[in-house]
């Protein structure tokens, strides 16, 4: 890690060293496994405004890589937006496309890896695809492949794809499952077999923190199911949603240990954007660190209390 991101910490973390990932898309930092730091972030999807839609992400990319995020997760469909509407296709680009090479060219001025989601056009079929990438290019992607509502919902806007991707990141298994792939066991298991340790799970269905913080676990318990299966980190994040007046809400972004421990999460009376970090250890498997940070309009939070600036 340079010194200008160390010197952007919002607090004293240990420290990772700098990114050494390449081009190559399902082996990048192959090796010996390090600690690495991710930054889930709560922002804006609006729909028909990509332009609003990458300066959000290049907000928060910024903020991440200050405060020494290794890589940044960004909502489902976080570049175009997510609306069940055919109307969609109209805002869909290309993986080469303009979008994807402004986000590489972000990345390389923060020396981050981001992993953003758009809606992607490929031989005439659109997709839900959430991308990896850094200065370099794309380290690797994911089309959904279990669209919510089936016929009578997203499928009648996007194509399902059929991958369960992983990719390696700092000698760490990486793979992908979005939104409604965590609904049902399939994805997150198959990304298991292929020895995925963390899971990155973009959202797009206006999740508010409470229902992750209910120490009852009686909301989304489909992932906690998830976890509890594969003994896996999940680190999440949906849009920020709307009230009825177009008000930004809470939004949630969290990340979940292997033996189910919630160790970040986005504070539940904090409306608008936001964004959690946490360093995951090389460590034994029942062996979690509580190296955690979550920042929204410029306040640290751990577990919504309270605890420094972010600015």
């Amino acid at each position: 890690m340079n010194d200008r991101r160390r010197l952007g910490a919002c607090l004293a973390i240990v420290s990772a060293s700098s990114l050494c990932c390449g081009s190559l898309a399902t082996n990048c930092g192959a090796g010996e496994p390090e600690s690495i730091t991710i930054a889930a972030v709560s922002c804006e999807s609006r729909i028909r405004q990509t332009e609003f839609n990458l300066s959000r992400i290049e907000h928060w990319t910024s903020r991440a890589a200050s405060a020494g995020a290794d890589l940044v997760l960004f909502p489902e469909c976080g570049i175009h937006g997510w609306w069940q509407s055919r109307e969609n296709r109209r805002f869909a680009e290309s993986t080469n496309g303009p979008s994807v090479q402004r986000l590489i060219q972000l990345a390389k001025k923060h020396d981050i890896i981001i992993a953003a989601g758009m809606t992607e056009l490929k031989d005439g079929r659109a997709h839900i695809t959430h991308l990896l990438l850094n200065g370099d290019g794309i380290l690797g992607l994911h089309r959904k492949s279990s669209l919510a509502g089936g016929s009578e919902g997203e499928a009648r806007v996007w194509e399902a794809g059929s991958d369960t991707n992983v990719v390696e990141i700092r000698g760490r298994t990486l793979g992908i499952a979005i939104c409604f792939e965590s609904v049902h066991p399939e994805t997150c298991a198959e990304l298991k077999n292929k020895n995925a340790e963390i899971i990155l799970a973009p959202y797009a269905n206006g999740t508010r923190p409470g229902e992750i913080t209910d120490p009852e676990r009686r909301q989304r318990r489909w992932v906690w199911d998830r976890v509890r299966e594969n003994r896996v980190w999940y680190v999440a994040c949906d849009a920020t949603p709307h009230d009825s007046n177009g008000a930004l809400l809470p939004g949630a972004a969290y990340i979940i240990d292997p033996g189910g421990g919630l160790v970040a999460s986005t504070p539940g009376d904090n409306p608008g954007e936001a964004m959690v970090i946490h360093t995951i250890p090389v460590a034994h498997p029942n062996s979690y660190s509580t190296t955690t940070r979550a920042c929204g309009n410029g306040t640290t939070w751990i577990l919504g209390r309270l605890v420094g600036s972010c600015r």
